[in-house]
């Protein structure tokens, strides 16, 4: 369902309504410009409108950068990152051993919604390959950030507490990781 909203400025952003069972609104930015929200089938209209417009800011800036040729860059090949990640969880899982987690299988793939995911049942750690676009330090974030799920296997506020004991700056990194371009 495809919606106009009018900005102060006088500019209009056209997005479209993806009714999923969700339970949050979750604001969507390709690469092409499109615009969609995913939506749960009873939320309202009203509030998806309300949605778009407090992030309109965010979209907007986002959108002049792509129509001024801003490109995705990747810092590393697949290969690098792979590298990188392994290299990381290796360094870390000290830390996790002493606590009586075993050594995760880990895997990769594109993502779209994600960074990275913990199967803490299954020991499985998934990445996802779109990280090459980020830096260093937000890679870093996520690693940390998934395996503090084998810790604490939601986004609870003891989730937060400990994830903050190894990774202190974790809510800058987290809003670092939104302005990575794909």
């Amino acid at each position: 369902m495809e919606k106009t909203l009018l900005l102060p400025d006088g500019t209009s952003l056209s997005y479209e309504i993806r009714r999923k069972s969700v339970k949050h609104l979750i604001l969507h930015l390709e690469n092409d410009g499109r615009v969609w929200v995913s939506a749960h089938p009873r939320c309202q209209e009203s509030e998806i409108s309300s949605f778009v417009a407090e992030k309109s800011d965010w979209i907007m800036k986002h959108l002049k950068t792509w129509e001024h040729g801003g490109e995705a860059v990747a810092q590393y090949s697949e290969a690098e990152l792979i590298r990188l990640v392994k290299g990381l969880c290796e360094a870390i899982y000290p830390y996790y051993r002493e606590k009586g987690i075993s050594y995760p299988q880990i895997k990769f793939r594109k993502m779209t919604s994600q960074w990275g995911n913990c199967r803490p049942k299954q020991g499985i750690l998934t990445f996802n390959k779109n990280l090459c676009y980020a830096p260093y330090e937000c890679i870093s974030y996520v690693v940390w950030h998934e395996w503090t799920h084998f810790l604490v296997p939601n986004h609870s506020q003891t989730f937060y507490a400990q994830l903050e004991t190894v990774c202190p700056d974790w809510k800058r990194l987290k809003q670092r990781l939104k302005d990575v371009k794909l």
